[in-house]
């Protein structure tokens, strides 16, 4: 059987290493894509999900050169790129699934897009919608509304699209990167109640910062065709990699120091730093790539809505074990389309652990218990590494913990275990 056994332990003085951004990498893979110049990105993350979009990418002839010592990837993009027939397998990678999509709806010909059991229930039909207002054509090859999807392509001519963003921000960021090489200027009208509003506001920076203008406008974003030139770009520390050791600090009473934690971050989950701030914990140095943060004895819950940063709610539920007060979390409903059901995954780990959980169609709400009252046991991953680095917090006071197929770790943060470890080493 393969697990990882945290010990209990409090009370530590560590270093850590974040890795880059998942979300940034696979945008800046696209952008140079479709940019069709050569671009040098830095500090890039090689997990699952980016090697992945790295492997497409590759088949729909961008020239790839990769310095995994440095951390640097050197692309030369092809855009408006000619394919038939093609095969792309991208695992459980939403991003490469999304973003792909209107990649190819740039070019010509047909391509089909399909991963692992559970991508294959994941939603798309959303984004399928709007590509077909585009003029592009799409046939679902299995389920209605569901990868994997084939996709049929000359280009987009059209002037006008609507994207609903209820369920998912990537379906709004997929189009907003591809619209500068669409055929005729376009507004991308956005509808329904916008979820993860950070990650269009990401999308919209990078396009910036790659070179394209863009008018947003109430409910619009106005889009021209243009090209994109940048020759490098610098990817950051991801945020919510970050937010299991903003919470360890918090859970063990300890200090905790990151490197590769950018101050002026353009990612939603930077904002989990001031969540915890609000319930405790101490900043004691912030320069622009690096912070120092310390917890305290003891810790209020909290509640409010994590609509804006939803995937760092299972950190959050973490913390919240071994807080004073219970800690509420609502909006949160686009978690149950993620890699697994997370609220739902949540309750039957938390009930594992003698945990008083309730679970809300949009949320959860955690009333702490003394610790002696907790108890190990084995705890299910649901192949999600959000499940995996969340539930290991857990093991900082609960003896016993032992996480189930932790190598799920690898989508987006390969030496997650690495770094935890060293706690144990600074003892």
């Amino acid at each position: 059987m393969n697990y990882f056994q945290p010990k209990p332990t409090t009370n530590f003085d560590v270093t850590v290493n974040i890795p880059g951004s998942k979300s940034i990498t696979n945008r800046a893979l696209i952008l140079s894509a479709l940019s069709g110049k050569t671009v040098t990105l830095k500090n890039i993350l090689l997990s699952d999900d980016t090697k992945y979009m790295i492997e497409a990418l590759k088949a729909l002839n961008n020239d790839i050169d990769l310095d995994l010592q440095n951390k640097t990837l050197k692309i030369k993009g092809n855009k408006n790129p000619k394919f038939e027939n093609l095969e792309i397998y991208i695992g459980n990678a939403g991003t490469a699934m999304r973003f792909l999509s209107s990649y190819l709806a740039t070019g010509t010909g047909s391509a089909t897009l399909y991963g692992n059991d559970r991508m294959n229930v994941r939603p798309i039909k959303d984004l399928v919608d709007s590509l077909t207002q585009l003029g592009v054509k799409v046939e679902y090859l299995n389920e209605f509304g569901f990868p994997p999807i084939k996709i049929i392509s000359e280009g987009v001519s059209a002037k006008t699209v609507e994207i609903d963003c209820s369920k998912s921000s990537q379906y709004i960021s997929s189009i907003l990167m591809a619209a500068p090489n669409f055929k005729t200027p376009i507004e991308i009208k956005i509808t329904g109640r916008i979820v993860s509003r950070p990650y269009i506001d990401m999308t919209l920076k990078m396009i910036s910062d790659f070179g394209v203008e863009f008018l947003e406008k109430n409910n619009s974003i106005f889009i021209k065709p243009q090209e994109y030139y940048a020759s490098e770009y610098l990817i950051e520390g991801d945020m919510s990699s970050a937010s299991y050791f903003l919470a360890m600090a918090l859970i063990a009473n300890s200090r905790v120091t990151l490197n590769n934690f950018f101050k002026n971050s353009i990612q939603g989950d930077s904002q989990f730093l001031n969540v915890l701030t609000k319930i405790g914990l101490k900043v004691i140095s912030f320069d622009e790539t690096h912070i120092t943060v310390e917890g305290i004895e003891s810790y209020n819950g909290i509640e409010l809505s994590m609509n804006d940063i939803p995937d760092v709610a299972q950190t959050l539920a973490a913390v919240a074990l071994f807080a004073k007060t219970p800690t509420k979390v609502w909006d949160v409903e686009n978690m149950r389309i993620k890699e697994t059901d997370r609220i739902s995954a949540l309750k039957n780990e938390f009930l594992k652990l003698n945990a008083d959980f309730k679970e809300f169609q949009d949320g959860f709400l955690i009333t702490p218990k003394p610790l002696n009252e907790y108890k190990g046991d084995f705890l299910e991953t649901y192949d999600d590494h959000r499940m995996a680095m969340s539930l290991t917090l857990i093991g900082l006071k609960v003896p016993d913990i032992k996480i189930l197929d932790p190598n799920c770790v690898s989508k987006t943060f390969p030496n997650f275990f690495e770094e935890f470890n060293r706690i144990y080493l600074e003892e």
